[in-house]
């Protein structure tokens, strides 16, 4: 069964700062760009995000645990990336190289939907709702509201999710074994010029 975002969350833009957000080293509120995103890569963690004190932000929009974070601009597949804020950190706000996606229905997972929208379909799926040129293009809300994605019982949501962690586990172990074979190579090679 296919749903519209529209009828499973709240979507929002993240907020139009004027001209380039500068970086307050006392700043109280951390801003988190589409640089920030990165694909399936969950946003645990707030450090390397620009802080700001601007008391003039009119209810600024702070992020939520579970919050979908889309990358708004891109410049063709892969560059709409997904991840799922799981930070309790309570004063982040997304500027509006990001749109975040709240689920409301209970039986969707946010990490099921990041996944979708970061899988080959899902970016295909979201280049045919994009504006622009052939260079920059972007999502907008609108679009965003109308777009449908497949909505499958809960515990297949979640075994996608296992299926996806379980790949990563394996991705990380095979990347440690590598990094382990070259450090016994490149010592082998130290070992037999000191001798």
């Amino acid at each position: 069964m296919h749903k519209k975002l529209s009828q499973l969350a709240d979507i929002v833009s993240g907020y139009t700062f004027r001209g380039s957000i500068e970086n307050d080293p006392n700043g109280d509120i951390f801003v988190l760009q589409a640089k920030n995103v990165q694909t399936n890569q969950d946003i645990q963690y707030i450090t390397g995000f620009t802080t700001i004190t601007d008391k003039s932000l009119r209810n600024p929009y702070f992020l939520q645990h579970n919050d979908i974070l889309l990358v708004s601009r891109g410049s063709g597949p892969g560059s709409f990336r997904s991840a799922v804020f799981v930070s309790d950190e309570s004063k982040v706000m997304p500027s509006s190289s990001v749109h975040v996606i709240r689920i409301q229905d209970v039986t969707v997972l946010p990490k099921y939907v990041s996944l979708y929208l970061n899988s080959e379909i899902g970016q295909k799926e979201l280049l045919q709702i994009v504006t622009g040129g052939s260079y920059i293009q972007s999502i907008l809300v609108k679009n965003l509201i109308d777009f449908k994605i497949p909505i499958p019982p809960i515990h297949i949501q979640k075994s996608i999710i296992a299926l996806h962690e379980n790949i990563t586990d394996q991705e990380r172990i095979l990347k440690r074994k590598q990094e382990l074979q070259k450090n016994i190579i490149n010592a082998s090679f130290t070992n037999l010029i000191n001798n």
